[in-house]
């Protein structure tokens, strides 16, 4: 099939990768407006999806390249690559063996449910220990692994969650936290990417061009957020994430 071939929907999945690319990088959420326009253009919902996943993954590599120097002065985040991976994989296995409603109809819920736990974030590291202990390290370690999952089944609203991750770890700078966000969801995204090739399921001509748009888009976001100051960004966050929320509630 020949989805490219109608100059209009060329041009609209050019538009979703840019705008898929920058959301991801600044908050996550990049999936709720790009995933809709690729059923529009007619591919169907899963192979959309894993199409999606594909088309997106240069975005974070944009965005983590932005944050490169922020990135390297971090420690301790290594350990959540693990659960990345692992959970990533699974959760693309879970795309690929069950039926698409299930994780679809909780998705606005846990974008939205993350959203006001970032807006809440300051009032939570309250009560958070530090330095960071044994119970604190291994719910960082869970609740990574759980969001992994739901990244590599779908994903919307993922970059979100993975501050919630870090925030739990003890990554207190919210900056920080963005950049070795988008780091970690290469890692989810990029195992679960792999199993979607290997499967056969992407429509290769739509991903090309997401790539190159997102990770334009990408890196020119990164870029310009860190300029912005950290509550600025808080709050850009909890927007993007009742958003996206929003709009997946409403549906494509």
């Amino acid at each position: 099939m020949e989805f490219l071939a109608d100059p209009l929907h060329l041009a609209a999945v050019l538009v979703a990768g840019l705008l898929a690319g920058a959301g991801n990088t600044i908050a996550g959420g990049g999936t709720a407006l790009s995933f809709p326009i690729l059923v529009w253009v007619g591919i169907p919902d899963r192979i959309a999806n894993a199409t999606n996943t594909v088309g997106l993954l240069a975005g974070s590599v944009g965005g983590a390249w932005s944050y490169r120097r922020r990135i390297r002065r971090q420690g301790g985040w290594r350990l959540l690559w693990a659960p990345a991976f692992v959970g990533g994989a699974v959760g693309a296995a879970l795309l690929l063996w069950l039926p698409p409603t299930w994780f679809t109809a909780i998705a606005p819920w846990m974008v939205i449910g993350s959203a006001g736990l970032v807006a809440a974030d300051p009032l939570i590291h309250r009560y958070l220990p530090h330095p960071p202990s044994g119970p604190r390290l291994g719910s960082a370690l869970t609740t990574m692994f759980l969001v992994a999952i739901y990244g590599g089944y779908f994903g919307s609203g993922i970059g979100i969650l993975v501050l919630i991750s870090l925030g739990i770890l003890g990554v207190d700078d919210l900056q920080d936290a963005n950049g070795l966000k988008n780091l970690l969801v290469i890692g989810i995204k990029g195992i679960a990417s792999l199993w979607f090739i290997v499967s056969g399921v992407i429509v290769w001509p739509v991903a090309v061009v997401m790539l190159i748009s997102s990770t334009m888009s990408g890196w020119w976001a990164g870029e310009l957020i860190q300029r912005v100051e950290a509550q600025t960004l808080r709050w850009a966050v909890v927007a993007v994430g009742f958003s996206m929320g929003a709009l997946m509630l409403i549906g494509p």
